[in-house]
This record gives C-alpha cells, structure tokens and sequence, in this order.
C-alpha cells in the first residue's frame, strides 16, 4: 500500500546523524506552522515508589531465530562468542544493564523437559519444540546461566506445569539450588551431599545457580493447558507446596495471570487462591500484553509499511497498558492484595504479521522503527508512574523476536530504536517515582472503536482500540537531588514547546538525550546500523528556575536535572 508518511531515502538514512535529524525536524515544523505549547509539572513531595531495576528485564526462548544464531553461536563459531554465547549480545545487554532475563518460556516452557538440556550436548535429545521447530537442545540450563553469568544478570526460570509433575518441578528447584555441599541430617544417619547437587556439579556447575525467581507455568489459560483460573489455583498451590528451600531468602513465586486486560481471568484466580489459606511465597502475577499492528491492510499489520492511521492507533493501543495495570492490581486488591502481590508483565511489545523476518525460519522476527521506539517509552513510562504496582517486566522479546532491542543473523548484528530508549532511561533505575502533570493537547485516534486483537496469541479477544493518546506523556524521578524526566512526543509532524516547572524549587541546570528521526518508519539494519541514535541536547535552556523546551515530532527525549 502506499504510505501516508514520506519514506526518506535510504541513502539519506545512512548519510544523516541523529543530531542533524532531530535539529532539522524541529527546525522545518516550526518555521511551517510554529509548535503547539504544553506544561509538566513535577511534584517532589508526592513519591509513588522506588522503580525496580526489574523493571527493565528481559526475555529469550527457543523460537526462531532468538537462541540459535541469536544468543547462541557455539564455541566453535567464528562469530565472536564467550563459550558459544554471541558477544555482540553479552555487550548489547551489558550496555542495557540487564538485570534479569526470563527463560526457557513462552510457550516453549509449556512444553519443555528441564532435564533435555542437561549432560553432553552430543548426547542430548531431539525433540519437537511448541513452536513447529525440532528442538536439538543444545542450549539447555547450563548454558542459560552461563549466559546470565556473562551478562552479570539474574535468572528468572519458568516450569513446565502443563506436561510435566509437581516433583519435576521440585527436582529442578533442588537441582538448581541444593548446596555444593553436605546437607545438614535430621535423622541419626550422617550428613550428606545433595544427590541432584552431585549431578549439576558433574554437569559443569558446582556451586548452586540461587535461582530467586520462578514462573509457576506459564499462560496457563492458552499454551500452558487451556485451564481455567479455579483450575490453575489448584495447580498452583501443588507445585508450590513444600518447594525445598536454601537460605534465608524466600523463594520469589509468580503465577500465571491474564491476557491483557482479562480482569475475570485475576478476580477468580485470587477468589480461589484467597479460599485456602495455603500462600506460599506468592510474589507476583504474570501479566501478558501485546500491541498488535492495524489489521485494515495486513493480519496483524506491518512492522515497516503504515500510514499515519495507523501509526497513532498503535500507539493508543498501547497506552492500554495503564489500564492493564490498574485493573489487575485492584482486582488483587479485592482479596486482600495477598500479601502485597505486585504485577510481573513478562511480555509486551508491539506484535506484527509476518513480511519483514530475518529469515524463513526466524519465526515472529520482524523490524523495529521509531514507531516501536515511541511504544517503548510510551510504555517504561507507565511502569514508572505505576511503581508501586510493577515489580518486573521483561520486554518479548531480546533478539529477533517481537519487539526486538538486537537484530542477528549469522556474523551480522544491529541494535534497534527500542535498544536505545532502554539505555536512555538508566537514569530511572532505583530512582524515586514522582507524580508529574503533562498538560497537553491530546491526539483523537483516527480508528477509535476498531476491535482488535490485544497480541498473536490472543484468546481473550479483543479490545476496543483507545479514543484519545495523550500529546505529550513521560515520567520523572528522583535520586538525592537530580531529577530524571523522560518525555514521548507522540506527533509525527508536531514539535512542542514546552514549560517544565518542579513544585517548591527551581532548576539549577539540565543536560538530555533525544531519539527522533526524519521518518517514523526509519529503522536500523545490518546494512545501516545507526540510522536510528540518540543525540545529545546542546544546549537545555533554563529560565527562572524553569526549563523550557522543544520537544521534536515522534521522539523520546531523556532531561537530566539538578535541583537549585
């Protein structure tokens, strides 16, 4: 079809650093029509909570081309690797300060055997994988926590609950973290070694991998068995009881929770969890929610051919997620919050059709632009000013899969839009959430009342598509007395002026970062891999203790400000 949106060339692309793009659009739509005025006021004294560092975790399982060829090369590869783990991966993630990564699943937990993955690789079996792939298992447990380990990040497993029993489940628990060594007697017989740590300790791992997290199943209302919630509050409480525990720290159970914004789906499973007085060790809910593309012109849309139609649709969609989130933690809370359960959205991103993938069999890979870039800060955002709600989320996912922040294959390599919006909002990590007021504009969405699918995988129908996306969104947060505001100006052709105040003080100096691009469809590739970079902002004009700014079309910006 053709697009709405003027396509810059690829020539250009290459040619243009981010810099001259976000000074040329800023510069070109005001001399056109002058840029729409809003305001931000940030409120100090009204902290929601700290942002979690989970916050910004992160994904991989064994579909397409996410594992092999993306995470895993092999040690014998002449890719650069580190124990056959691509290092342009280990880089790009250390860069992000990753600080969990999910695994095996996704739907590939549903039906996977921890134990496949276990002894020498040639020896391992082969199998059929959920997702229609022969699975050889080369990449097994081992060789995510060494992946983990590389990346000097936490592992979060998920358990099969749908194929496999209670005591697998317990086993791999034990397997992963009984202690190297003797194990204290209860009885008149002698201490002894843990058998399954004997066994991990000849798999290559002496010491135990102290595995906090742990996926109780996995969309146990789809892939994970067709259940119904009574049905997975029945499992639940199985799998979980009397799970074996080594020290002083709780294991960190997450169950499985809704599709989307299915509230049913949580008020009945906590109805029937509250119903027994059995809770252990509960911390969090699975909350799953994919932006899907338009489906006016393509099932499920396209990651790079869109007009301007459905560009803002996406977006508004995506915006969703604060209603996600508020609904499903006031369900908890209508049984007693259970003891301060908080929400763990461990996949979301922007789903697409097929037509842009790597390759023939790198299955739900696709392309990223500065469409999917916006969506990233639209939705960080959120979970910022819902810190007190969100304890993790794991964006589906790392490399070429879904909303991708890396792209592979074979000795090629790219960072996406998405990439870069994750290592602009470091500054957030740990911070202090505030209360902050945009007043802008809104932007009517131009398919309002359009049902679509809340992701690919959807079972629970579809939502009504948003009315309105907000002008002008972001978050702010503290730490000592520097202020860290992000700021997503959803227009593709609008830039805004803005007035930027902090309640009961004044700013003394602010530097910042924006990403914006000449065209919302611009992308990264192999071929050119920094079409799409962050620039600095010289210089940050402050006024009376007051920061006024022009925030360019389609872009995130990050301000880093220090208080008077």
């Amino acid at each position: 079809m053709t697009s709405s949106l003027t396509r810059r060339s690829l020539l250009v692309a290459a040619s243009m650093t981010a810099a001259h793009v976000a000074a040329s659009r800023s510069g070109l739509a005001q001399a056109a029509a002058g840029p729409d005025s809003a305001t931000i006021e940030i409120l100090p004294s009204e902290s929601i909570g700290t942002i979690a560092p989970e916050i910004y975790s992160h994904f991989i399982e064994q579909l397409g081309g996410v594992v092999y060829d993306g995470v895993w090369v092999g040690e014998k590869s002449k890719i650069p690797n580190e124990n056959g783990i691509r290092l342009d991966f280990i880089k790009a993630m250390r860069a992000v300060q990753a600080p969990v990564l999910r695994w095996p699943g996704g739907c590939f937990a549903d039906s996977y055997d921890w134990r496949d993955g276990l002894g020498v690789p040639d020896k391992r079996p082969n199998r059929a994988a959920f997702w229609g792939q022969q699975e050889s298992n080369r990449y097994g447990l081992h060789e995510f926590m060494a992946t983990c380990r590389s990346i000097g990040c936490k592992p979060y497993l998920a358990g099969d609950v749908r194929s496999l029993s209670a005591k697998d489940f317990y086993q791999f628990v034990e397997y992963c973290n009984a202690p190297a060594g003797m194990l204290p007697s209860h009885s008149s017989a002698p201490a002894a070694p843990d058998t399954l740590a004997l066994e991990r300790a000849a798999n290559g791992d002496r010491e135990p991998f102290n595995v906090d997290f742990w996926g109780v199943g996995n969309e146990a209302w789809g892939c994970g068995g067709n259940q119904t919630p009574e049905e997975y509050a029945g499992e639940f409480r199985r799998y979980s009881a009397w799970l074996p525990k080594y020290g002083a720290d709780a294991l960190k159970l997450i169950a499985v929770g809704p599709n989307g914004d299915d509230v049913d789906w949580t008020r009945r499973l906590f109805k029937s969890l509250a119903a027994n007085p059995e809770k252990r060790n509960l911390w969090g809910l699975s909350v799953h929610y994919y932006t899907s593309g338009s489906p006016l012109h393509f099932p499920g849309g396209d990651a790079l051919d869109f007009d301007t139609k459905s560009y803002y649709d996406l977006l508004t969609r995506g915006s969703i997620m604060e209603r996600v989130i508020t609904d499903h933690y006031g369900a908890i809370q209508e049984f007693g919050g259970q003891n301060k359960v908080k929400l763990v959205v461990d996949e979301w991103g922007a789903w697409y059709g097929k037509g842009t993938q790597l390759g023939p069999d790198y299955n739900l890979s696709q392309q990223s632009t500065m469409r999917d870039a916006l969506l990233s800060g639209i939705t960080l955002d959120i979970f910022h000013r819902h810190a007190d709600k969100v304890a993790m989320a794991n964006v589906a996912q790392s490399i070429n899969c879904i909303h991708s922040l890396m792209l592979a294959r074979e000795d090629k390599f790219c960072v996406t839009p998405t990439f870069h919006v994750f290592q602009m909002y470091l500054p957030h990590r740990g911070a202090t959430s505030l209360r902050t007021v945009f007043q802008a504009q809104p932007i009517e969405n131009p398919l309002a009342g359009s049902a679509i699918p809340v992701g690919g995988n959807s079972t629970a129908g579809a939502l009504q598509a948003e009315r309105t996306l907000a002008g002008l969104s972001g978050s702010a947060s503290i730490n000592g007395k520097s202020v860290t505001l992000s700021v997503v100006n959803p227009h593709h052709d609008r830039p805004i002026n803005t007035e930027v105040t902090i309640r009961g003080t004044q700013i003394a100096s602010a530097s910042g970062m924006v990403l914006a691009s000449h065209d919302v469809h611009d992308h990264n590739d192999f071929e050119h891999p920094e079409t799409v970079r962050p620039a600095p902002i010289v210089p940050v004009r402050i006024s009376n203790g007051r920061l006024i700014h022009i925030f360019p079309p389609a872009s995130v910006t990050t301000l880093l400000i220090e208080l008077a």
